[in-house]
């Protein structure tokens, strides 16, 4: 006997199944195509910064590994090297170019000298020249004048260290608005790399009177999405200089493995490449 509920039922857990078989397929297709991330659907924590992209480790690999220093005032010697480091942003704060930026010129940091950046611009021009300018991050006794923008002592005050010079606070938006117009204005100048130093909160000095002892990973990890964010368009590789405890469990300068492995290059200090072995740093030349 023909009964018409089994028979809609029928029909409806036929439906079902199409449906589902619908869904499944197109949910393999996704992850097969990397649309889709079935460890982080399913739980699993995935990494809180991604390496850097493929695209750029790739163009790494024929970067030159070997640098040497000079200062804007020897930039007619650059031609005899393969690649040189060119200081555009002192631990002072002052800069090596002429800035237009209104804070740069407020502070006095600006390069005085009109004629610098039209040498910059033909130094990076240089056919076979791999031009990197070094910039000194969070490091700066001249910024951290200005207000919010240094890391203060536990009473207020802005913290120095042991040279009696200040650092930029990494998590105030008018420091990081200053460190990304730096680093886009010297990517108009035309440089191959932007290295950063100094990227990191202090590490030395009276560290028990520091007020920011807590996030301090997550505030750099921030501030540099931010500075590679507003990179991208560009066609320069951003690096970072190691510290020495970079990539360590809790890491005192703020430096995780997994920040570090999102920049195209990371540089050391010779005393500091064995703790940082894992990244194959680039020694960075004496200055």
């Amino acid at each position: 006997m023909h009964n018409p509920f089994l028979s809609r039922l029928g029909k409806l857990l036929f439906i079902i199944l199409c449906a589902a078989g619908v869904i499944s397929g197109g949910f393999l297709l996704l992850c097969r195509r990397g649309y889709l991330d079935p460890a982080g659907l399913f739980g699993e924590e995935p990494a809180r910064l991604t390496s850097a992209p493929a695209a750029i480790r790739e163009e790494e690999k024929a970067l030159p590994t070997r640098a040497i220093f000079l200062s804007p005032e020897e930039l007619d010697q650059a031609p005899a090297f393969e690649s040189v480091v060119v200081t555009m942003k002192e631990g002072d704060g002052t800069l090596g170019y002429v800035s237009s930026l209104e804070l740069a010129a407020d502070l006095g940091a600006s390069s005085g000298d009109p004629a610098r950046n039209t040498a910059l611009v033909a130094l990076n021009q240089t056919p076979n020249l791999h031009t990197v300018a070094l910039v000194s991050c969070l490091r700066d006794g001249t910024a951290t004048q200005a207000d919010s923008m240094a890391l203060e002592r536990v009473s207020g005050s802005p913290w120095l260290d042991e040279t009696r010079t200040g650092w930029l606070d990494p998590a105030q938006p008018r420091v990081q608005a200053y460190l990304i117009g730096v680093c886009r204005e010297l990517a108009q100048l035309g440089f191959d790399e932007i290295l950063l130093t100094h990227c990191c909160y202090p590490t030395d000095g009276d560290q028990a009177s520091l007020a920011q002892q807590e996030e301090r990973a997550e505030a750099l990890e921030t501030f540099c999405r931010q500075l590679q964010g507003a990179l991208a368009d560009w066609p320069v590789l951003l690096s970072v200089k190691g510290e020495e405890d970079g990539g360590s469990l809790a890491p005192k300068s703020g430096q995780t493995a997994g920040l570090l492995a999102t920049f195209a290059r990371v540089w050391a200090a010779e005393e500091d490449a064995a703790a940082l072995a894992a990244f194959q740093p680039v020694i960075l030349p004496e200055e």
